[in-house]
């Protein structure tokens, strides 16, 4: 195809019963639209792929895009972007995908408007990534790509994560295997174990990235600088990120120890799981800045795979459902036996009278 990316619709275009609005952005491998839902009057953010020339010169970017799609599909939480369509456009010759549409700004935006952010509205921000990715823990899912770029600001303060498309998934069927070699995330936010080799890593990298979000937005820098090979020589060292009190004053001592435990390089002494992290901001007085709905009733924790994968997508398991019908036969005998029981009182008044 050779339109450009942003080239693919324009304002008033028809696609697949939606209405193109106008571009939100464009990336190095497609782009996203606001669009108008024609039956529902509903706005949506369309996101396309582009496959240009042989799709088999193209099959990890399309399995990418395509897992973002299954794993956004899955994981239902407040502050997690939901896909809600994909599929594949042969007239046009590119994969789309149908999410939600967040009004507002990225993290990245409003860290360059506004310098650094209040230790309570950090805090807030945390608290609702960490209850998203607490939900995606419960999938055994590691998204590998913590930054300000993927967390969007809407108007009221809540926030929403976007971008699961080289996310990590052990236990919903992922087809897109790692290379034990290679290297994904953004160099300034991706743990020490993650710049050596992205396939060996756990929710831990993910508590570590978001703990480098958060002493950015407290300071407005990030603790690493430099060029991508600076900045990994900088990751793999020993030395620890400076403490957050050193650099800005005013944070208050728990969210810097906070900040420490998640950043600590050696992943066997990090803090291991978003329920700790959320627990820590609850007993430090920011409990109610998680969001409208406690993070609990999203993430339930897995106790079989498959059972966890069905309450994810709103399903009964197969357990449950055999014990509602075992209620539902039970409730039924028993008012039987109890219109039997006035039957036979009725016949024994009259046969006495």
């Amino acid at each position: 195809m050779s339109e450009e990316m942003g080239d693919v619709f324009r304002p008033d275009d028809h696609f697949h019963g939606y209405v193109v609005q106008k571009l939100l952005g464009r990336g190095g491998n497609g782009a996203v639209y606001l669009v108008h839902h024609e039956v529902l009057d509903a706005l949506y953010a369309l996101k396309v792929l582009l496959v240009p020339g042989a799709q088999s010169d193209n099959e990890t970017y399309v399995k990418r895009f395509l897992r973002e799609a299954r794993l956004a599909s899955r994981i239902r939480h407040p502050n997690l972007v939901s896909v809600h369509d994909c599929g594949f456009d042969e007239e046009r010759g590119l994969y789309y995908l149908v999410m939600d549409y967040v009004p507002g700004v990225s993290l990245r935006d409003t860290i360059a408007l506004e310098g650094r952010i209040a230790p309570e509205r950090a805090a807030g921000v945390v608290a609702q990534v960490a209850s998203a990715l607490d939900a995606a823990q419960a999938f055994d899912v590691v998204h590998r790509d913590i930054k300000p770029e993927n967390i969007l600001v809407q108007p009221d303060g809540r926030v929403k994560l976007v971008d699961l498309g080289i996310a990590k998934a052990q236990n919903l069927g992922d087809s897109l295997k790692t290379n034990t070699d290679s290297v994904f995330g953004t160099p300034s936010y991706i743990s020490p174990e993650q710049a050596q080799c992205s396939a060996d890593v756990d929710t831990r990298a993910d508590v570590y990235s978001l703990g480098i979000v958060f002493f950015e937005m407290l300071t407005g820098k990030c603790p690493y600088d430099g060029n991508p090979a600076r900045i990994l020589e900088q990751i793999l060292s020993e030395d620890q990120i400076p403490d957050v009190r050193d650099v800005v004053a005013g944070v208050p001592p728990g969210l810097a120890v906070l900040i420490r435990r998640m950043t600590i390089k050696d992943r066997t002494r990090r803090i291991s799981s978003f329920g700790v992290i959320l627990d820590e901001l609850g007993k430090l007085g920011f409990g109610q800045s998680v969001g409208p709905v406690p993070a609990a009733e999203y993430a339930p924790r897995p106790v079989a795979g498959m059972k966890t994968l069905l309450e994810g997508i709103g399903a009964t398991p197969p357990s449950q459902e055999k014990k509602t019908v075992m209620r539902g036969k039970h409730t039924v005998l028993l008012w039987l036996l109890a219109a039997l029981g006035v039957v036979a009182i009725a016949l024994f008044w009259y046969n006495t009278r």
